[in-house]
């Protein structure tokens, strides 16, 4: 038995359309190269795999096995074509970073920072996205390692909690209760929390909506734009809001702002996610440089 993957492409475009014509627009060749190819692979496997015997174009059923899986082998061969791409000249020297923007502010730094000595050939790139979108440009392959939190689990990746950072309190050093040694969240009953609309990281949302409840507040939410500590952040500095943040972000606040230690401790975990069969010895390395600067600013 032999066939191509091209001829599977094209009974997959039939089985999609189930009309010749139609596929062939949507493949863009002519409708007879369409009808050859999936007479050819009829031929190769001995059977027929659409009933054209009326009006409209059906499935028969071994063309329904042959149209799932034949999705299912087109994908692997895509990951086949992946695996043997990540052994290209350039990509055997490049890495591709991508983080969240808390992690931008004190982890990439300090990774880039280190590459520098410990992996002088090594060109990286990195790549700040929104709060949730990590995992997605790891799944568009726009990076090589990403770091994050709440990522998503994705077949084909490696997923890691590299450290847990502490979560502070973001509020104007004018409230009453932005004192040390600590806030208690029941004491901000009064200001509506400053977060991101669920959408955009259900996990990391609903994570901190639950920290609130367990510590006696259910907070008032505003949405804001995907960074808080952004256009928004003068609505802490005026005390008209406040937020929960990762350590790595404090250093990054307004004169009118305090970043406050929880009285009753919480952490958000910092993770990092990478393709499973990513073996390059450069790759392995930075993700063990990684590792130890995440360790490192959690003991701080």
């Amino acid at each position: 038995m032999k066939f191509t993957l091209r001829q599977v492409e094209v009974f997959l475009a039939v089985a999609e359309c189930l009309h010749f014509g139609r596929a062939a627009e949507k493949l863009h060749i002519s409708q007879p190269t369409v009808s050859q190819e999936v007479a050819r692979l009829e031929r190769s496997v001995g059977l027929a795999l659409l009933d054209r015997s009326r009006r409209t174009v059906t499935l028969t059923p071994a063309g329904t096995v042959m149209a799932s899986e034949g999705r299912l082998l087109l994908d692997q061969a895509g990951s086949l074509i992946g695996k043997v791409l990540l052994h290209e000249e350039s990509r055997m020297n490049t890495a591709r970073l991508v983080a969240s923007p808390s992690i931008v502010n004190r982890l990439l730094p300090a990774v880039l920072s280190q590459a520098e000595i410990d992996l002088p050939t090594l060109k990286i790139e990195d790549m700040a996205v929104e709060t949730g979108a990590v995992s997605s440009a790891l799944a568009a392959e726009l990076a090589d390692i990403g770091l994050g939190r709440f990522l998503d689990d994705m077949p084909g990746f490696k997923k890691e909690t590299i450290a847990d950072e502490p979560v502070f309190v973001a509020v104007s050093r004018d409230h009453p209760a932005a004192r040390p040694p600590g806030i208690a969240l029941r004491d901000l009953a009064d200001v509506p929390l400053l977060l991101w609309p669920r959408e955009q990281h259900p996990r990391y949302y609903d994570f901190v909506l639950a920290m609130c409840a367990d510590r006696g507040l259910e907070p008032h939410v505003i949405v804001s734009p995907p960074r808080i500590v952004g256009s928004r952040l003068y609505l802490l500095s005026q005390g008209r809001a406040f937020s929960l943040v990762p350590g790595s972000t404090t250093g990054h606040l307004s004169g009118d702002v305090v970043a406050v230690p929880l009285q009753e401790p919480a952490a958000l975990p910092l993770e990092m996610q990478w393709r499973a069969d990513d073996r390059r010895t450069p790759l392995l390395t930075l993700r063990e440089l990684v590792r130890g600067k995440a360790a490192e600013l959690e003991d701080r």
